[in-house]
Formats: structure tokens, sequence, C-alpha cells
């Protein structure tokens, strides 16, 4: 009797939320947008950025020799729907892809390139390619796991209308646990599919591939989210792909020390680049979003310099930090946006800032 009552609220709520969040898309989260940049270069963007499972975005450049791509799905579904927008452009092979970082999102769907195209060569930074090899990458072992054991949890928060903290869920957090919800087999099978796969060409500062009449460059520009984090430059259209450096609207920042996530910012501006593509989030075309996460990144470091400075303790000046200036320039005053804003980025940013002191590596290949 009871078991039956509480699978019937679970029920009503699901039906409440159908009716209730008509912004609900039916699409599945692995459906990218692709955005031509300009002649033969192609954006893959996974709308709506904070949506679970979140998907780094692809870009893909077409010559008359083959076709480069960077970072080309953090999953089966979305690198195989790339793949198929490739085939409908051109009967050319792929014949590189590039790993911006070691993240899942942005590479556990690249072996469906090599399943197409078996010639293919991929590309990482010296660090990613140790992480690749290393024990943290065993993380992708949680994915398999992750979702039937998550639902429940889900179902349960939906159902008594109330989070982890026992407060009343807003309503964007409702929505968002039935879009997830409704995903949830999707996912699951999606994440049963993914896997490793390892670099066969690293470099630690710069590579340049010669594809038909384009020349591609694939940079190291400095520390970003990650010790590796490697971009696409296009010299000849100005087009960037800068990977998890820059995440828009709301910045990643996890592991990410501040002073010299601010100097690779200024080495992508110094490159005068038109279009700009960030790991994930709306494709820039001025430099208005990365001044803005330079002068985050320095404000917060120079409040913490000079808290320390003036005798406060680590842990009280970590619980100071004032991002009030900034939060509204990058939430736009959205609860939902918000919400991602302290998960993702004031909450993580805060603690890698303090970490950047201590003269230990952000992240290390085995946990």
């Amino acid at each position: 009797m009871f078991t039956n009552t509480v699978s019937n609220l679970r029920l009503i709520a699901a039906v409440f939320l159908f009716f209730c969040f008509g912004s609900i898309t039916r699409a599945d989260p692995f459906v990218p947008t692709f955005e031509k940049l300009s002649p033969g270069v192609w954006a893959a963007v996974r709308n709506d950025n904070p949506r679970f499972p979140v998907m780094g975005t692809a870009t893909f450049v077409i010559s008359g020799a083959g076709v480069v791509v960077f970072d080309g799905g953090g999953s089966d579904k979305m690198a195989g729907r790339i793949i198929d927008k490739i085939k409908s452009l051109t009967p050319l092979p792929v014949t590189h892809v590039a790993i911006s970082h070691w993240h899942g999102d942005h590479n556990f769907g690249i072996h469906r390139y090599l399943e197409e195209y078996p010639n293919v060569q991929v590309i990482a930074h010296t660090f990613t390619h140790s992480v690749m090899t290393g024990t943290r990458i065993n993380y992708i072992e949680d994915n398999r796991t992750f979702v039937p054991e998550f639902r429940k949890t889900l179902e349960d928060r939906l159902a008594s209308g109330k989070g982890e903290d026992g407060k009343p869920l807003p309503t964007f957090l409702q929505a968002r646990y039935q879009q997830m919800l409704a995903d949830a087999d999707m996912v699951h099978e999606d994440f049963g599919k993914v896997k490793v796969t390892l670099p066969t060409i690293t470099f630690d500062d710069k590579l340049t591939v010669r594809s038909g009449n384009r020349v591609i460059e694939f940079i190291y520009l400095g520390d970003g989210n990650t010790a590796g984090d490697i971009m696409m430059w296009l010299p000849e259209e100005k087009i960037i792909s800068a990977g998890d450096t820059v995440v828009h609207p709301v910045p990643y920042a996890f592991n990410m020390p501040p002073r010299k996530w601010a100097s690779t910012l200024r080495a992508v501006i110094a490159l005068d680049y038109k279009i700009l593509v960030p790991g994930h989030g709306d494709i820039q075309r001025d430099t208005e979003y990365v001044d803005l996460l330079i002068e985050t990144s320095e404000g917060i470091a120079d409040q913490r310099d000079k808290m320390l400075s003036d005798g406060i303790s680590e842990e009280d000046a970590e619980k100071a930090l004032d991002y009030s200036p900034y939060e509204e320039r990058y939430t736009g005053g959205d609860p939902y946006l918000a919400y991602f804003y302290q998960a993702w980025f004031k909450g993580p940013f805060s603690k890698a800032a303090f970490k950047a002191l201590k003269g230990i590596p952000m992240v290390t290949p085995d946990r």
C-alpha cells in the first residue's frame, strides 16, 4: 500500500511537471546545432549548455584533402551526428581529430571516428595524454552506473518537492530534474558506449597541420580549464576554437588558477580573432566576454592577495571573496544560470584561487 502511494505521488509529480514546464525539450541531449562559420568551417554546438549531460562543442574544417575535427564529441551519439553532418558535406575522410583536454564530454565519443575512418590521427597535448593513460580517467566507469543510481534520487526529490538541503525545490530545478528523468534511458544507454581513445600525436606548444590549402594550428597558450588545454587556430580565417578555457554563459572554474587563466586569455585576445568558439555555449564574435573573464579572474586574485597581505587567514579569505560585481553580468538575473554560476564557477574558483598559491599541481594524472 505504501509503495503504491509513493509510486502514485511520483507519477502525479511527473504529470504535473510535464504540463507545467512546457520548455522541457523533447529532443535528446546529444543533438547539436550546426553553424557555418566560414566556407568549409563548421561548429556543432549543443544548445542549453547546463543541460545534463554537458557536451563539448565540436569544430571541423573541410579542405580539398580531408576533414580536421576539434573536440569531435563527448558521447557516442553526438559524435555519430557530427560524422553524419560531415558526410553530408563531403565524401572526403576525416584525417585528424584533436582533443582540447582530457575531460570526457569532449572526447569520450571520438572512438566513432576511428570506426568510420581507420587512418585518422588523434592529437592532444602531452599533459592530456598523461591523464588519459593515468588512473584519473577511470572516472569513465562512474558514467556507466550514474544514471540508474541517481534516477531514484531525482524521483524522490520531485515527489517531496524538496532538495538535498531539505528546502523547497525552486521551479527551475524541478524542471531540470524532470528533464533529466525524461532523458535518463537515452543517457544511460549512451554512457554505456563511451570509450577512452588515446592520442596518437602529442605536442607541448604548437603543432601545424596542412590539409590541402588550409593551415590549421593547434596551440597551447597556457593553463586554462586544465594544464594541457589546446586550441585550434585558423590564422587565415582568424577563427579560434578555445575549448573549456572559454565557456559561455557561465565559466567552468574547477581547478582554474586565476592569474594563469587571465594570462592565457590575454594570449587569446592577442591573436586578434574574428570568431571564438567556446568549449560550451554561444559563439563569440568580439572580445567582450573574454574581457569579462579576464576582469573577473584578476579581480578575484587581487581580492585574495590583499586579504592575505592584511593577515586574514586563507579559510576566512576564501569565504570573504566578493563576486557581486560580476554575477549579474554572467547570469542576467536568471535563477537557472545563477544556480550554475554558484556550482560551476563561484564555489570551485574560490577553492582554486587558494590552491594555486601552494605550488602543487591543480590536477595530476593519477587520483
